[in-house]
């Protein structure tokens, strides 16, 4: 269960807190609590996927969304460069699916699949557009004649342009699994030379101690692209653009409004 808000603020006259560092471990292990439950997005998937199908994931994590496309027939290879989130996925013991230690720019596989998805905004996790073009065209060589792409991807608004040196703020409240609770706050700076820098802040509180609180933070860039590059990325890695939506609900995407981008691809001939 998890509740969230979302506003701007300017935080320059705020206090400085500081945070302990999150190790990887624990960061995956919030992951998990954070998205268990969450299939919003797998109904776009699941709309131009068929059981029986090879699927690639690239970007697997713990492999909730693997683990969906398996319950519904399809056999999945999923691939992540991390131990962490790979040795959480393995625990689930799921048929039909293997999942593989690798970086989707150095994609290397003995086989072609039907289609390949790189979900929740897995591609602005990478450096810059370079690797994004690496991966597509990695994950390119490896679909069957006409396979499918399907991405979601993050643009920002016109309006987080606007906002200039405010940052937004989201956050959200977790139940813990032994009780308590995690709040999980949510603070994307600026946009800067096509990077957004990202903390998420953890707040650790169990049910009866104070002595056991936690503050944790951890820290990534998101590769933050317009519209026009992340399209011309994906039709110069060999692919055709076959629909875009801007919601899981796949009403029609809108540039300068929306910042989700679904996106569906076809790979070209040749």
């Amino acid at each position: 269960m998890s509740t969230h808000m979302d506003q701007i603020s300017d935080y320059s006259t705020e206090p400085e807190v500081v945070f302990a560092p999150l190790t990887q471990e624990r960061y995956c292990e919030f992951y998990d609590i954070e998205m268990d439950g969450f299939s919003d997005d797998l109904q776009f998937y699941l709309n131009s996927l068929e059981s029986g199908m090879e699927i690639l994931e690239a970007g697997c994590g713990s492999g909730r969304l693997s683990r969906a496309l398996a319950a519904h027939g399809m056999r999945i290879t999923g691939i992540d460069n991390s131990t962490e989130m790979l040795a959480r996925a393995i625990l689930q013991n799921c048929s039909n699916i293997e999942y593989i230690c690798m970086d989707m720019a150095g994609l290397v596989l003995k086989k072609r699949f039907d289609a390949a998805i790189v979900a929740y905004n897995t591609l602005n996790l990478l450096e810059n557009a370079a690797d994004v073009q690496k991966s597509l065209s990695r994950i390119r060589q490896h679909l069957k004649e006409n396979g499918l792409l399907l991405l979601q991807i993050f643009i920002p608004p016109n309006e987080t342009y606007a906002a200039g040196k405010a940052r937004t703020f989201q956050f959200q409240i977790f139940d813990a699994p032994n009780g308590g609770k995690i709040i999980k706050e949510t603070l994307k700076s600026s946009i800067e030379h096509h990077h957004m820098a990202l903390e998420e802040r953890y707040r650790i509180r169990p049910l009866n101690s104070r002595d056991n609180n936690e503050d944790l933070s951890h820290f990534m860039n998101l590769l933050v692209l317009e519209y026009r590059d992340w399209i011309r990325m994906v039709t110069e890695s060999g692919f055709s653009v076959i629909s875009e939506y801007g919601d899981f609900h796949l009403s029609s995407f809108v540039d300068g409004h929306d910042s989700m981008l679904l996106l569906k691809a076809q790979a070209e001939q040749g």
